[in-house]
């Protein structure tokens, strides 16, 4: 009898617990791919939708731990855009607001001169008139979601706004925004003059000495923080609080994982102290022995692991056909985080070690005379 046949026969051994053992894996390593998933999604998903508008720099209020937490004055662009280097700027009033459905929809002002415009890739009807107010652009997946086409009417806090054209764009977050003039969204937000933050396009976005010339002279002109648009979400307080508390749910979930391996290992070796003695008696190294246990580790792990790719997927389709969820974020697993589910092989092998090393600790002779 070789490792592996002993390591199948003692896992059939007890089915039911070794089945357990693997599902806990399983939904272990199912639970970390979704988890770091929807971190990550909403990251990326957040970046994919700033820089869809064309932006270089992005500018907020100074100190704001978030990026949609505070407000600046719309009236600091015009100072902004006298910078030498600084080719446009662009205010931006971002508000979830509630529909004449009850439904929470992300809303977007957006003012008449804005560069916004340029990039906007419609589907169909078309771009608000200059001066045309009570109109709005809904993403295609909004307007899916809400059964709207152009020419129809949304109500946003109370007020009826006119869809003029129906968006494409390819992020999932400005798929499922509504933008509307600034003016109007200011209105009835309570916000006038206000804008969440400015974006900046740059006459010269590639010379990184000129990035940080105008970076510079924003900030003088105002108590204001800019950064590139691809890096204003790094310090972000509430995507990072979400990461940590993602990761760590996603590890202490595979630990948990591993434990359930170590825990059903050390029961087994228990149960067969004497045939560990017998295996010893009959010449059976301390290494073999060893090996042989680690194999029974190494089969649930990757047992467990390979249905825990399918729950991760499964589970992160799931997160994202919740409307509450699917309307701002896509959660994806990444092939990074699939290949994770190598790491839970290797700490389910890690993790058996020590049953096995306790398998060893005994002479056959105390083993067959105990029982």
């Amino acid at each position: 009898m070789n490792h592996s046949q002993l390591a199948f026969r003692n896992l059939k051994r007890r089915p039911a617990r070794s089945v357990l053992t693997a599902l806990g894996v399983a939904l272990a390593v199912g639970s970390f791919i979704t988890l770091y998933g929807l971190s990550r999604s909403v990251y990326q998903n957040l970046q994919q939708s700033i820089e869809e508008h064309g932006a270089d720099l992005t500018v907020r209020r100074s100190g704001t731990a978030e990026l949609f937490g505070g407000t600046i004055p719309e009236s600091v662009a015009p100072r902004i855009a006298e910078i030498p280097g600084v080719l446009a700027v662009s205010g931006e009033l971002i508000s979830l607001v509630a529909t004449d459905r009850d439904e929470h929809v992300l809303a977007a002002g957006w003012a008449e001169d804005s560069f916004f415009w340029q990039n906007v890739p419609l589907e169909e009807g078309r771009l608000p008139h200059e001066g045309e107010h009570k109109v709005a652009l809904i993403g295609i997946d909004l307007a899916h979601a809400l059964q709207k086409h152009a020419g129809d009417a949304i109500g946003l806090l109370g007020e009826q706004f006119q869809i003029v054209g129906i968006t494409r764009f390819n992020s999932i977050i400005n798929r499922n925004v509504v933008v509307v003039p600034l003016a109007d969204l200011q209105g009835v937000t309570f916000r006038s003059g206000a804008v969440t933050f400015l974006s900046v396009k740059l006459a010269h976005p590639e010379d990184p000495a000129e990035v940080e010339r105008v970076s510079r002279a924003i900030e003088v002109a105002g108590d204001l923080s800019a950064s590139k648009s691809e890096n204003v979400l790094r310090n972000d307080s509430m995507l990072g609080l979400l990461r940590a508390v993602s990761t760590a749910m996603a590890w202490v979930a595979l630990l948990m994982g591993v434990l359930m391996v170590l825990n059903t290992l050390l029961m087994a070796v228990l149960e067969r102290t004497r045939e560990i003695g017998i295996l010893a008696a009959i010449g059976w190294s301390t290494m073999r022995i060893m090996g042989a246990i680690v194999i029974e580790g190494f089969i649930l792990s990757a047992a467990g692991s390979a249905a825990g790719v399918g729950i991760g997927v499964a589970g992160s389709r799931l997160l994202s056909a919740i409307p509450a969820i699917g309307r701002f974020v896509a959660v994806r697993p990444t092939p990074a985080l699939v290949a994770a589910t190598a790491l839970a092989i290797a700490l389910g092998v890690l993790g058996s070690f020590y049953p096995a090393w306790l398998a060893t600790r005994q002479s056959p002779a105390t083993a067959l005379g105990g029982v």
